[in-house]
Formats: structure tokens, C-alpha cells, sequence
């Protein structure tokens, strides 16, 4: 019986190795990620263009920046731009449908509810074309430029592609660095107040500052120029050309120091509109519409302050809350 127990021990390590390794799918063939559709280098593309229900949006690269041609210009933000060329080299088919197909009308192909091309700075292109919705939840068809095939294509990777203006929008109109500020005041409806950073060689945070004549640790100053710095719209910007700024209801003065620690000073101006405040930095090409009650917030002198615990329902004010059962009261201190 002793010499078998070596090989029981055996027998049971080789069974618990088999079923870890089976656990962990060591047995399975790995499955191959599935090949992108197109793959382009984004530094090579011209323009982009997204055909949907709503109408049509084509964005152009020029002098290494993107503009929006259509439906109208708007200040962009470069990143999503970037990211929509990424989401369309990322595409890949679920499953060949017909690899050869002579009548696309039966795939609501020849009437594509979503197109979306990229052109590159060599004149070729590459479109991607959307068809009816195909039995399976959450899959169409689609097609690619140039090949006869259709193709199952999820619309978890398509969704990304289906952008709308305010998607490309740059929707901040305010950048600054809080260790750059020296100064900033607000000016809102005839009140006007301003804050002072105290010792210039000290980070904002760290730093006193000086609100009119009242001292401010850096935290709370922080506070003042993060209302400013956060600012955003979801709504598209205008030309600022098209804003009557001749007796704006805000003025923002911001000064800051430059990387040789030149003074610059910034001016924001604002013109309300029922709900919204059209906001623009002094000189530039865009208005926002910003609501107003982040421009109300901005402008208000006073932080929040924490609000004190009210007592339960029941209990008058000043009466002692008894301790919980099996801690005795605590007398009160004279």
C-alpha cells in the first residue's frame, strides 16, 4: 500500500494540473484579432467625410490643422479629430455575407445610410458604406470601396464614426495655467471684484492670495480661477464678428506671465442672451454661448461654505442628541 501512495499523489497532481490548464483555456486555440478593413496613416490624410441621416460633415487638414468645411466652420478640437481617423482604422468585419455581391439593394446598400471617407494627401481614397440593419441585434451591413464583398459589420464600431459638429467643437474657450495667473477680475452687471497672487515664486496653490482686501490661502484661490478655467458650451460657437460686444455685461481681465516671465494680460467679454452668456477671449474669432449660470457663479465673490448637520426630524434646536445605547452621555463641560 505505501509504494502505491507516491503514485496516487502523482495521479491527483496531474489531475488538478489538467483541469487548472483546462480552467485557463491553455487548450484552446488562441483566436487571431480580427484585421482592420483599412489602415491609414493619419499624418496622410487630407480630409474625412460622414454622410448620415442628418446631412453631411467633411473635415480638412490644412497647414497641419483641421477645418471644418461642412456643414459650416466651427473652432475645433484636433484631438477628436485624431480620434474619428482612429476609430475608422479600427473597423473590421463580423462576417462575410456575400463575397461577391451583384445586388446591393437587397442589403440596403445601394441607398447607404451612413457613408464615412478618408481621403488622402495622394488622392485616394477609402469608403465604408452602411446598409440595412441585419437580423442579429447590433450588426448591419456594409461595404468597402472597391471590393464587391458584404460584410457584417458591428455598429458598436460604427457608432464612433456617426459624429455630429458639436462632437468636433472645441467646447472650452478659456485656457490658462494657475501658475502663470498673477491677477484676475471679474466685472459682472456694474460688481466688480479682483484676486492677487501674493508671492509670485510660489505655485498658485501653495501661495496667498488677495481678494480685494481680504487674504485667501491658494486652495480657495484655485477655486476662483477654476470657475474661469472651466468654463464650456454645448452649443455651436458663432463668429465673434456677429456678437455686438459694445456694452458687454462681463469683462474678465486675466494677468499672467509668459515662459520668459513677460506679462500678458487676457480680456474676456460677455453679452447676454435669455439663457446664455456669448463669451469671447478680446481679439479672437469665436463667440460661446456659455450659460448663464456658470457666468453668475464665476462672478460671485463668495465661496460655498459647507452647510451645517440640521438635527433630525422632531428634535428642537440646541437639544443634546443622546449617544448611542451602551455608551454612556459625556457631561456637558462648564
Amino acid at each position: 500500500m505505501k509504494r502505491l501512495i507516491p503514485t496516487l499523489l502523482l495521479v491527483i497532481i496531474c489531475i488538478g494540473g489538467f483541469w487548472y490548464a483546462s480552467s485557463k483555456d491553455f487548450f484552446k486555440e488562441s483566436k487571431a484579432p480580427a484585421a482592420s478593413l483599412v489602415k491609414v496613416n493619419k499624418d496622410e490624410v487630407a480630409s474625412f467625410t460622414i454622410k448620415v441621416a442628418d446631412g453631411e460633415i467633411e473635415l480638412q487638414r490644412k497647414d497641419g490643422k483641421w477645418t471644418m468645411s461642412k456643414p459650416s466652420p466651427l473652432p475645433l478640437n484636433d484631438y477628436s479629430a485624431d480620434g474619428w481617423i482612429e476609430s475608422f482604422n479600427s473597423l473590421s468585419k463580423d462576417k462575410t455575407v456575400d463575397a461577391n455581391a451583384a445586388d446591393l439593394a437587397q442589403f440596403g446598400l445601394d441607398k447607404p445610410s451612413q457613408q464615412f471617407k478618408v481621403t488622402l494627401n495622394n488622392g485616394s481614397s477609402h469608403t465604408i458604406s452602411i446598409g440595412a440593419p441585419v437580423a442579429i441585434q447590433g450588426f448591419s451591413y456594409a461595404i468597402l470601396s472597391g471590393s464587391p464583398e458584404v460584410f457584417r459589420l458591428s455598429d458598436s464600431q460604427s457608432k464612433p464614426l456617426a459624429m455630429t459638429p458639436i462632437d468636433f467643437m472645441e467646447k472650452s474657450p478659456v485656457k490658462l495655467e494657475y501658475d502663470q495667473i498673477r491677477s484676475m477680475s471679474v466685472e459682472w452687471k456694474g460688481q466688480k471684484w479682483a484676486i492677487t497672487k501674493t508671492d509670485t515664486d510660489k505655485k498658485a496653490y501653495e501661495s496667498d492670495w488677495k481678494l480685494d482686501e481680504k487674504v485667501v490661502k491658494g486652495p480657495d484661490a484655485n477655486e476662483y480661477l477654476s470657475r474661469l478655467k472651466f468654463l464650456s458650451t454645448e452649443q455651436p460657437a458663432r463668429p465673434a464678428s456677429g456678437i455686438k460686444m459694445n456694452s458687454p455685461e462681463l469683462k474678465v481681465e486675466v494677468k499672467s506671465v509668459d515662459a520668459s516671465q513677460k506679462e500678458i494680460t487676457t480680456v474676456y467679454l460677455g453679452k447676454v442672451e435669455q439663457d446664455n452668456v456669448w463669451f469671447m477671449k478680446e481679439g479672437t474669432e469665436w463667440a460661446y454661448a456659455v450659460p448663464a449660470d456658470s457666468i453668475q457663479e464665476l462672478a460671485n465673490k463668495d465661496l460655498a461654505q459647507p452647510q451645517a448637520e440640521t438635527p433630525p426630524a422632531g428634535l428642537a434646536p440646541g437639544t443634546l442628541m443622546q449617544p448611542p445605547t451602551g455608551i454612556p452621555a459625556q457631561p456637558p463641560t462648564k
